[in-house]
């Protein structure tokens, strides 16, 4: 059974406010995620246009890994088609998240339901998929983390002992050094537009279902950020073969992925070959 750490929320975060989210990859400077199968292995990803692809496959069970390479805590705070991991409701980076230790990494396995399980995260299609069933299919394909470094503990140096002039010593003068106060946090971002809403039958393509309920422990941690801000917004967009080949991503390799029929036909080649190939089954 896994055992993760959810962060308590501290003082600094009851007046943080909304950060916008801005397009940015799956990787940025020493954060990352990927999207991995049940064996820990990366589902084949594609950069495209300065966005992180993933291909999916209906029915297949994801999670979440995210990997922190600094000599620092992180909380991370994640969502998954617009919808927090953790209490399910629409996602925004004020909320709790999990803790990722110096140098580690974590994988998110679903959308929690307790301190002992969650759902398993399921490719389905838009119709089927969890924030369509919540009512709001708008932002459904996309999962994003927003990373936040914990503030920095300062430590009071040990008091300094001054011997007192007065014969006998009387007493010792005692000089208490206190640690300076912590710095303002970054001024906050101003919050995101409101959300259109979509109608899920309207949507081609896959969307991540509540699936399956799987053990998965947490403990709660304190953690306070040092920021308002997160130190990174890190974006994972997915779909299925016939998704991303519409948005030109040549997923087989024959370089032949383009965004419409279109383009196929305005770009179409006279003479591509020497010869004839029969078809199949010609005789």
């Amino acid at each position: 059974m896994r055992r993760l750490a959810l962060a308590l929320a501290a003082a600094l975060l009851a007046c943080a406010s909304p950060a916008r989210a801005r397009e940015a990859p799956a990787r940025s400077g020493p954060y990352s995620m990927d999207l991995v199968d049940e064996s820990g292995r990366s589902l084949p990803t594609f950069e495209h246009r300065g966005r992180t692809w993933v291909l999916g496959r209906l029915g297949e069970r994801y999670l979440l890994r995210v990997r922190n390479g600094t000599g620092r805590r992180v909380e991370v705070v994640a969502s998954v088609d617009g919808r927090d991991v953790v209490d399910g409701r629409p996602a925004s980076t004020e909320k709790r998240g999990y803790l990722v230790e110096p140098w580690g990494e974590l994988t998110i396995d679903g959308f929690r339901l307790s301190r002992d399980a969650v759902a398993a995260f399921r490719f389905s299609s838009v119709p089927d998929s969890y924030a369509a069933r919540m009512g709001d299919a708008r932002d459904v394909g996309v999962v994003g983390v927003a990373v936040f470094p914990e503030r920095e503990r300062r430590i009071a140096p040990p008091p300094r002992i001054g011997l007192g002039r007065e014969p006998g010593g009387r007493g010792a003068d005692l000089e208490e050094r206190g640690a300076p106060a912590p710095a303002e946090g970054e001024a906050s971002a101003s919050g995101p537009s409101p959300k259109a809403t979509a109608r899920a039958e309207e949507r081609p393509g896959l969307g991540t279902a509540f699936g399956e309920e799987h053990g998965s422990h947490v403990d709660y941690a304190a953690f306070e950020r040092q920021s308002r801000r997160p130190a990174a917004m890190l974006t994972v967009r997915y779909d299925d073969h016939r998704g991303l080949a519409a948005q030109g991503i040549d997923v087989t390799g024959d370089g032949w992925a383009r965004r419409d029929d279109s383009w196929r036909r305005r770009t179409a080649r006279p003479f591509p070959g020497a010869f004839a190939e029969p078809p199949p089954g010609w005789r």
